[in-house]
């Protein structure tokens, strides 16, 4: 005996979306916020302890103050248009613990391919290199590995009542 066909969706309500459509819109509307994240970090630059950075802070405190309420209408906008279709974002799911380790994992690759007998595809090490970037790597090596079990020790990361 064939198991029973799956309920369909009721027909489709004047004004509403297909299931498609909602997904796009969805998936639009994260996109779009994720672009809006991208711009506050851009603001928020300025204050980043980064040795690196990436952008020139070319606007005054006032103006990004307004970006930033821009932004907060623009997401506002962006909840109602999903209301519009009863939709509303999913709930974060990815603790933040977990997101610390996968980078910190990362990062511990990103040293460990520094190491000379990786770098012989640049260009042999220099001798007189070998044990300063030794000492370097095995310094930013432990810096992480502290982080780690910070993050496993204070912060729980291998509980198992996380979300």
């Amino acid at each position: 005996m064939s198991e029973p066909e799956p309920e369909m969706k009721a027909t489709r309500q004047p004004g509403e979306l297909n299931e498609t459509q909602q997904r796009r819109l969805l998936v639009t509307c994260q996109y779009i916020d994720k672009l809006l994240s991208d711009i506050e970090h851009a603001l928020h630059s300025a204050t980043s302890q980064s040795p690196f950075p990436r952008y020139v802070m070319d606007i005054t405190p006032t103006q990004a103050a307004s970006l930033e309420d821009h932004i907060r209408v623009l997401r506002a906008q962006l909840l109602r248009t999903l209301a519009w279709q009863h939709m509303e974002p999913n709930q974060p799911e990815i603790p933040v613990t977990r997101l610390v380790m996968t980078n910190l994992a990362f990062v511990n690759i990103a040293i460990e391919e520094l190491r000379p007998r990786y770098m012989r595809g640049s260009g042999a090490v220099p001798e007189d290199a070998i044990d300063e970037l030794d000492g370097a790597l095995h310094k930013l090596k432990s810096l992480v590995d502290s982080m780690e079990r910070y993050v496993h020790q204070e912060l729980g990361a291998d509980r198992q009542d996380r979300p």
